[in-house]
C-alpha cells in the first residue's frame, strides 16, 4: 500500500510538472507572439513597413527608436541625441553601430528595444555632458537642416504642378534612382545606393549638353534613366512635353525612334551571332520605318553616312576594329532616324586619333540630321570641343550647371575647379594650378551628412557639414550649389 500512495504522489508530480511546463511555454509563446504584435503596431504605426524607396533609412529608424522610447524622455531630447549619434559616427568616418542590431530585430524585437532603450539611455548621458554652448549649435543646426530639407520637397512639389518647357526637347525634373541594396525579413529598405539624386536640366533642339564627373558619380545611370532603361524613382522626365517617367514598357515602345543611345563599349554592345547588316535591319523592320522591299537600300544608304562601306553589310563585329564597331553603333542609334541620341562615353574605348574621326563624325550627323545630344564622358576636353552646355555631376547629385564658356572661364564650384584644373595645357611656358583633392569618394549609399563634397572641400566650413546647400541659379543659366554663394545675384536684383 505504501508503494502504491509512493506510486501515485510521484505520477500526480509529474502530471503537475508537465502542466506547469505546459503554461509555462504557452505562456513565452503569448509573450513571444505579444512582443512581434507590438513591434508590427508601431512599425505600422510609423508607417516603417510601407515599401518607399524614396524614404531615408536614417528617418525610418529614427521613427521607430522615437516610438520605443518611454514617456518620461522628451521626445526632441531623444531626437537630437539620435541626430547626434549619427552625426558623431559620420565626422569620425565610422558607419553608425545601430544597423549592427538588424539581425537581433529579426530575432527578438523585445530584446532589441531593450538594447537599443540602453543606447539611448547613453546617448541621453553624452549629450548632456555637452557644453550649453554645443547643445544650443546642435539644436540651431538640426532647425536649418530640417527647414532646408521641407523648402527642397516643396520646391519639388511646386515644379511637379508647372507645365513643361514647350521648347525644350528634353525637360528632366528632381529625377531619382535608387537601388535597394538590403532589405528586412519585413520587407523595409535596410539600405540603398543613390545612384541619381535631385537632377534637373534642359535640352534644346539641336544642343549638346555634356555631362562630367568621376568615375562612378551617376552619369550612366542617369541617361539610362532618361531613356527608361532603368526604372526612375522619382522625378518627371518630359520628351517633346510628354512626362514620361510613368510609362510601362508598351507605352515607350513607340517613343523609341525618338531617342536612342550610344553605349560606351562597342565589344559588347553588338551581338556577335548577327551581321552587321542584320543589326542595322532589325530596329527597321521592328519600327517599321520603311517597307520591306526598302530595308537594304535603307542601311546601306545610313551605312554610308556613318562612314561605313557596302560590303560591310555582310560581315560580322568581330571582324572589325575598335573605330568601325563604335561607327556601327553610331549607324544603329540613327537607324530609326532619333531626335535625342544619349552618348554614353562613345570614346572612352577608343584610341585619341580615333576619337576625333568620331566626334566629328558626331558634329557632322548633327548637323545633317538636326540632332541632340546627351553627351556623358570624362574627358573634359572632348566635352569643351563638342558641347553647348556642361553639367557637373558629383555623388549622384548635379553640383555646377551652365554654358560652356561659363563653366571653363568661370567655374564656381569647389569640385569643378578641381576638375578642371587637372585638364592638360597644350603651352608648355604655362604652368597650371593644379588642384588635389584629398581623400576619396564616398560611398553614394553612405553619403555624408550637409554638402556630400566637404569631406574632401578645400574651402569645407562647418555648415557644409550639417546642411545641403540649394541648388539655385546664380547668375542666367549658371546654376551652382554651394554654400560659399548665399545669395544669388538675382534675388538681389528681386529685392533692391
Amino acid at each position: 500500500m505504501i508503494r502504491q500512495v509512493t506510486r501515485v504522489n510521484k505520477n500526480e508530480k509529474q502530471v503537475e510538472r508537465k502542466a506547469y511546463l505546459h503554461i509555462g511555454v504557452l505562456v513565452a509563446l503569448f509573450c513571444v507572439t505579444l512582443g512581434f504584435y507590438w513591434f508590427y503596431f508601431i512599425a505600422r504605426t510609423t508607417r516603417v513597413l510601407n515599401d518607399d524607396p524614396s524614404r531615408d533609412k536614417r528617418n525610418v529608424r529614427n521613427e521607430v527608436l522615437k516610438s520605443l522610447i518611454p514617456l518620461y524622455i522628451p521626445a526632441e531630447w531623444a531626437e537630437r541625441s539620435m541626430e547626434r549619434l549619427d552625426t558623431v559616427y559620420r565626422h569620425l568616418g565610422k558607419k553608425s553601430n545601430l544597423a549592427k542590431h538588424a539581425m537581433l530585430l529579426s530575432l527578438c524585437p523585445l530584446a532589441y528595444c531593450i538594447v537599443m532603450q540602453c543606447r539611448l539611455n547613453k546617448i541621453e548621458e553624452e549629450y548632456f555632458l555637452l557644453p550649453d554652448e554645443e547643445k544650443e549649435k546642435l539644436f540651431t543646426d538640426e532647425v536649418q537642416r530640417r527647414k532646408e530639407e521641407a523648402e527642397r520637397e516643396a520646391r519639388a512639389k511646386a515644379d511637379a504642378e508647372l507645365p513643361p518647357d514647350e521648347e525644350a526637347i528634353l525637360e528632366v525634373r528632381h529625377v531619382k534612382k535608387n537601388f535597394i541594396l538590403k532589405k528586412s525579413m519585413f520587407g523595409t529598405v535596410q539600405s540603398k545606393l543613390r545612384a541619381v539624386d535631385d537632377v534637373s536640366f534642359k535640352i534644346y533642339p539641336g544642343e549638346t549638353l555634356g555631362i562630367v564627373g568621376e568615375s562612378g558619380c551617376g552619369k550612366t545611370t542617369m541617361g539610362r534613366s532618361i531613356l527608361k532603361l532603368y526604372q526612375p524613382s522619382g522625378g518627371q522626365i518630359f520628351f517633346e512635353g510628354k512626362d514620361i517617367a510613368s510609362y510601362a514598357p508598351k507605352q515607350m515602345r513607340p517613343l523609341r525612334t525618338g531617342m536612342q543611345i550610344i553605349f560606351q563599349d562597342p565589344y559588347s554592345s553588338l551581338p556577335p551571332r548577327s551581321t552587321v547588316g542584320g543589326i542595322l535591319a532589325e530596329a527597321v523592320k521592328v519600327h517599321k520605318i520603311v517597307p520591306d522591299s526598302e530595308v537594304k537600300n535603307y542601311v546601306l544608304k545610313v551605312m554610308e553616312s556613318c562612314g561605313l562601306r557596302d560590303y560591310y553589310y555582310e560581315r560580322y563585329p568581330h571582324e572589325f576594329s575598335g573605330g568601325q564597331r563604335q561607327r556601327i553603333c553610331i549607324a544603329r542609334s540613327l537607324i530609326v532616324s532619333p531626335r535625342l541620341v544619349v552618348c554614353d562615353e562613345p570614346v572612352s574605348a577608343l584610341d585619341v586619333s580615333i576619337q576625333a574621326q568620331i566626334i566629328n563624325l558626331l558634329k557632322d550627323l548633327q548637323k545633317e540630321r538636326k540632332l541632340t545630344y546627351l553627351f556623358i564622358s570624362h574627358d573634359l576636353s572632348i566635352v569643351k570641343y563638342i558641347s553647348d552646355k556642361i553639367g557637373v555631376m558629383y555623388l549622384g547629385s548635379m553640383v555646377e550647371f551652365g554654358k560652356k564658356d561659363a563653366i571653363f572661364n568661370h567655374p564656381m564650384h569647389p569640385y569643378t575647379e578641381a576638375l578642371f584644373s587637372a585638364v592638360p595645357n597644350p603651352d608648355p611656358k604655362e604652368k597650371g594650378n593644379r588642384i588635389v583633392l584629398k581623400g576619396d569618394i564616398p560611398s553614394p549609399s553612405n553619403p555624408p551628412y550637409g554638402c556630400k563634397f566637404h569631406t574632401r572641400c578645400p574651402h569645407a566650413m562647418e555648415v557644409c557639414k550639417h546642411i545641403a546647400p540649394v541648388y539655385k541659379e546664380y547668375e542666367e543659366g549658371h546654376f551652382v550649389a554651394c554654400h560659399l554663394y548665399p545669395q544669388s545675384e538675382t534675388e538681389d536684383a528681386q529685392k533692391s
